[in-house]
């Protein structure tokens, strides 16, 4: 459920950012067609950048690795040890849980709105009236402006004899344009990020693109004068209660679409700037890419060609030993708050509240900070590409950028966090990658 969250948040930070650019950058060109397939490439990209690792498990030379980034979903996994400890008996709200229980039902929500607008729309077809206009097959039905879905072009049944011919032109290119199976689309998508604003905005967008390409089919296909088109737009008022779904002649868009017909056509040259998207899409599928530096395949380094100030080699916890080892590295568990099973990413190590966390070996401080789900959290960085982490700390003895001995004290036990109970989580990772402790406790 917390991975579906992150993966959530991963996606609607790549639809954002690629939305801003059209918006900021592409948006004010006459290169409708262009817009058009780039707005729509927006969806499936974002839904696919956060798959990085899925889709090109090669690439790893040029991975841009956000740090933590991974971390959202992997969090330690710590025994209840409420017969030892009555912290343990405390119970925290699942924050997750419910954040996700809002975000489905708001899915839910739209879906049915979704189908609801399908089925009037199904039923007004079959409530309405066929005729031929202009050569062209209308229902004329009980609606107050005409609009087309697919290729279903509805008129008003109080006027439906005095249709203008540009009106009936510009629908049949929402039609022919398939503008309605992009409405349909971006519905969807809606429906499952209808939290996100821009969402609602890139749907003006695209529709607004969908008119400016009506507008110069029908000034293409008519011959009609610019002033006579802008004539009947300006007659045309603007249209109440309308659906997202359909395409209305009398878009709210007008003051755009009246821009649009009057500004110049942008130069050619112009469209090379598309080609800035390429690098975006890259960095964008770099961004979620976990980077793996390390040439050597086994978690198990060779100490040989490490520097022994760079090896974590002591026990994080003063006067502990293995036995204090509640939960070992790589086991997978349920997590007694996420509910989620993932492979421990490190070692957990029961201990009184309070009692003294050492360094376990030297190095500088990277992080020394509440960390949200990881609660304080202290990352040293040491030699030769190694860091070591220790979470759910009470407090902090060192601040970010103090350089650390071994042994030194650097914290202390607490219950912060995920955390049910006292402990510290500790990890050890060489280059970004996560490591088992054990093969380097020697001390």
């Amino acid at each position: 459920m917390n991975s579906i969250l992150v993966y959530i948040f991963q996606a609607s930070l790549v639809f954002g950012s690629f939305y801003l650019l059209y918006k900021f950058l592409f948006s004010r060109f006459t290169f409708h067609t262009f817009n058009r397939i780039l707005l729509l490439a927006l969806i499936p990209l974002s839904l696919l950048a956060p798959f990085s690792n899925e889709l090109f498990p090669q690439l790893q030379i040029f991975a841009l690795e956000i740090p933590l980034f991974d971390d959202f979903g992997a969090f330690s996994e710590v025994p209840d040890n409420s017969s030892t400890n009555e912290a343990g008996n405390h119970q925290k709200i699942d924050y997750g849980f419910w954040i996700f229980s809002i975000y489905a039902i708001g899915v839910v929500c739209f879906l049915l709105r979704f189908v609801r607008t399908s089925y009037r729309l199904v039923k007004l077809k079959k409530d309405s009236h066929r005729l031929i206009s202009n050569n062209t097959t209308v229902y004329s039905a009980n609606v107050s402006e005409v609009f087309s879905y697919f290729h279903w072009i509805f008129v008003p049944n109080t006027n439906e004899s005095f249709i203008d011919e540009c009106i009936i032109t510009h629908e049949k290119a929402h039609s022919t344009k398939l503008h309605s199976v992009d409405v349909v689309f971006t519905e969807l998508f809606i429906a499952f990020s209808w939290f996100n604003p821009l969402a609602y905005f890139y749907r003006k967008s695209l529709k607004s693109i969908h008119e400016f390409q009506a507008d110069a089919f029908v000034l293409a296909q008519q011959k009609v004068k610019k002033s006579s088109y802008l004539e009947l737009l300006l007659l045309s008022l603007e249209p109440k209660n309308t659906n997202p779904a359909y395409n209305y002649f009398s878009h709210p868009s007008l003051k755009k679409r009246i821009e649009m017909i009057t500004k110049s056509q942008s130069k050619n040259r112009l469209k090379f700037s598309y080609l800035l998207v390429i690098p975006m899409i890259a960095l964008a599928f770099m961004a979620f890419k976990s980077a793996d530096k390390t040439v050597i395949p086994d978690e198990t380094l060779p100490t040989a060609f490490i520097r022994i100030g760079g090896i974590p080699a002591l026990f994080p916890v003063q006067n502990g030993t293995i036995k204090s080892i509640s939960s070992k590295f790589g086991t997978v568990r349920k997590h007694p708050k996420l509910k989620n099973k993932t492979p421990h990413g490190g070692i957990d190590i029961k201990a009184a509240k309070g009692a003294p966390i050492v360094a376990t070996a030297d190095g500088t401080v990277l992080k020394a900070k509440d960390e949200g789900n990881w609660g304080n959290l202290i990352v040293i960085s040491h030699a030769d590409g190694f860091e070591t982490l220790y979470a759910h700390l009470k407090g902090f003895k060192v601040k970010e950028g103090e350089t650390v001995t071994k042994g030194d004290i650097i914290g202390s036990v607490g219950n912060t966090g995920l955390s049910t109970a006292p402990h510290l989580h500790y990890e050890v990772r060489k280059d970004g990658k996560r490591l088992d402790p054990l093969k380097y406790i020697t001390e």
